[in-house]
């Protein structure tokens, strides 16, 4: 049988969603039918896969470290891995990705490429969104995680909605009886018996934390219970804006700013899981926390809808608006059986998004094309 040569390309290996759905595709990807590559383009930063990608992937590595999209020196680099490894079809993630790879494989075979849009992006670029719209007769196809990003990609580039796919993020399902849960706690300086409420995320206007923490004073203060923390992990350029809000707000003492981990080393520990984004695809880290039997707050924007069902495995609040997060959060604090429900049918709605269900769908994509054009 022959192997398809298949180029996974990204701007780094920071961590995010996008970051870690790549190494997920390269690590389960059937190496019987596919001979899988990895590419980075730009330089990582201090928070990154690179121990993951260590531990778990037997794949050849290709690093560059454009300095920007038009470095002329990484650009010849590129030319010449593409020319060289003569690839079957190429999968990239993120705009510079896309748009890097898509530009030199026009000179040198016109390969398959499938993109990914990982989000909505209201502020993009001008030049961008005309890039986008005529790559796209280049591209094999565009992967969404949800009808959300589907409609406004669709409608913001003026692409047929046909050249898109819906291919819901998965997530791996993990063993949370592994874990050390009171060392755990008092790794992040949590009390033995607290009840935490958590947030995973990049410390970035888009994920909304200047709501979480106004919604946690709130709770903290009509709520009398001595047991309850907030825990934010993450990284990112608003994390001093985080903390000094924390500071005003006198709030210290019960909400933890942690540097980022690995969400599977933070769920044990979290009795409430809460995305506050202002605008989303479809959150991965949402999705462990409901595999992992975590009961979920999330804000109802892009495809968090799409995934919860208030009220069945997940409530729901509003977007910009710690009063409605504070509501929600409120209730799963104070209702155990809600609380019990929503965990239970979390984890029967993650099932839905497996690793094993993902990988084969985009298995498919990639024989489907490659057959199309070897025929």
């Amino acid at each position: 049988m022959i192997k398809i040569k298949v180029l996974f390309t990204i701007g780094n290996l920071d961590i995010g969603g996008a970051e870690k759905l790549i190494i997920n595709q390269v690590k389960n990807i059937d190496r019987e039918r596919f001979e899988p590559h990895l590419c980075t383009l730009f330089s990582t930063g201090q928070n990154n896969y690179s121990d993951l990608l260590s531990r778990s992937l037997n794949t050849p590595y290709h690093e560059f470290y454009f300095k920007g999209p038009w470095d002329v020196v990484n650009w010849i680099k590129v030319f010449l891995l593409l020319r060289r490894e003569k690839f079957d079809i190429f999968c990239c993630h993120l705009f510079e990705s896309n748009f890097i790879i898509r530009v030199a494989n026009l000179f040198t075979g016109a390969k398959p490429v499938f993109i990914f849009e990982h989000n909505i992006y209201w502020q993009k670029q001008w030049w961008k969104i005309l890039a986008d719209r005529f790559l796209v007769r280049k591209t094999a196809k565009i992967f969404v995680d949800s009808h959300a990003i589907l409609n406004f990609t669709s409608e913001q580039e003026k692409i047929d909605k046909n050249k898109f796919a819906i291919l819901p993020y998965p997530i791996e399902l993990t063993d949370q009886k592994n874990f050390d849960r009171a060392r755990i706690k008092k790794d992040l300086g949590l009390p033995p018996n607290s009840f935490v409420i958590g947030s995973v995320a990049r410390f970035v206007q888009q994920k909304g934390q200047i709501y979480l923490i106004k919604a946690a004073a709130k709770i903290l203060n009509e709520i009398d219970r001595q047991d309850i923390y907030f825990l934010l992990v993450g990284y990112g350029k608003m994390e001093a804006e985080l903390r000094d809000l924390v500071d005003e707000l006198k709030i210290n003492s019960k909400v933890i700013i942690s540097s980022a981990k690995d969400i599977k080393n933070i769920l044990p520990v979290l009795d409430i899981f809460v995305i506050s984004s202002l605008w989303e695809g479809q959150p991965i880290a949402m999705l462990e926390a409901m595999a992992a039997g975590c009961p979920v707050v999330a804000t109802k924007v892009g495809g968090v809808p799409e995934a919860i069902t208030e009220g069945k495995n997940g409530l729901l609040a509003e977007p910009k608006d710690s009063d409605s997060l504070a509501s929600k959060i409120t209730r799963l604090v104070e209702d155990n059986k809600l609380r019990d429900s929503i965990a239970k049918e979390g984890v029967v709605t993650a099932q839905e998004y497996g690793m094993p269900v993902y990988i084969k769908k985009l298995e498919k994509y990639f024989i489907d094309e490659f057959k199309s054009k070897n025929k």
